[in-house]
């Protein structure tokens, strides 16, 4: 399969792990929500959690953790790109032009982590970080079996105010060992994580250093 995600996981002609064939937006739930900034919206205050900010002008994709734990760092090491750690990239002279980051927001599933993502999609939503291109949320799981029915409702209502959210189903592994491993994953979270790293490339290729 011709995918450029390949190049962005592993420079080298081979791929580091197997692809899926045909893993498209009909196999792959994607909730679709609201693609730019809204007028009206409030941003945040210190005192309401609002996450730092760090200068970059690097030509990268950025996953953003919105709490402790939420996981970037392994999507960062399987999907390639930069974990950013709970701070927003900015890019670093307001008089040079510069491409806007492609950013992917971080929570885990739980009440905790939806209250935090649903803070830091108001923040955007408020027009507060004008150098990102947020391209949606990813919602890591955190217990197997099938999301209560309240946290099911709070995502639906939080995926509102993104572009897109992805849900990641429990990996076993990731909780026994710390890393996960493309051969032995479970077919489901693979196919999300796969659609969530062509996701990631399509968002990188777009842009263009200036």
């Amino acid at each position: 399969m011709d995918n450029r995600w390949s190049d962005l996981v592993s420079p080298g002609p081979t791929p580091v792990h197997p692809l899926f064939e045909d893993v498209t937006e009909e196999t792959v739930t994607v909730l679709r929500g609201a693609s730019e900034p809204q007028r009206g919206v409030t941003g945040l205050s210190e005192d309401e959690g609002r996450l730092g900010r760090f200068l970059t002008d690097a030509h990268d994709v950025f996953w953003l953790g919105v709490h402790g734990g939420a996981g970037e760092s392994v999507l960062a090491d399987l999907l390639g790109g930069t974990a950013c750690h709970h701070r927003w990239p900015a890019r670093p002279d307001e008089k040079t032009q510069h491409t806007p980051a492609p950013v992917f927001l971080v929570a885990r599933q739980n009440k905790h982590g939806l209250d935090a993502a649903r803070l830091a999609a108001r923040d955007w939503a408020a027009g507060a970080h004008p150098d990102v291109d947020l391209q949606g949320l990813v919602l890591v799981a955190d217990a197997p079996g099938r999301t209560p029915k309240p946290l099911a409702a709070q995502t639906r209502v939080i995926s509102g105010g993104v572009p897109s959210t992805w849900v990641v189903p429990w990996i076993e592994e990731l909780r026994l060992t710390g890393t996960v491993d493309w051969e032995s994953m479970a077919r489901e979270p693979r196919k999300v994580l796969t659609a969530l790293g062509e996701a990631a490339d399509e968002a990188l290729s777009e842009r263009t250093p200036q």
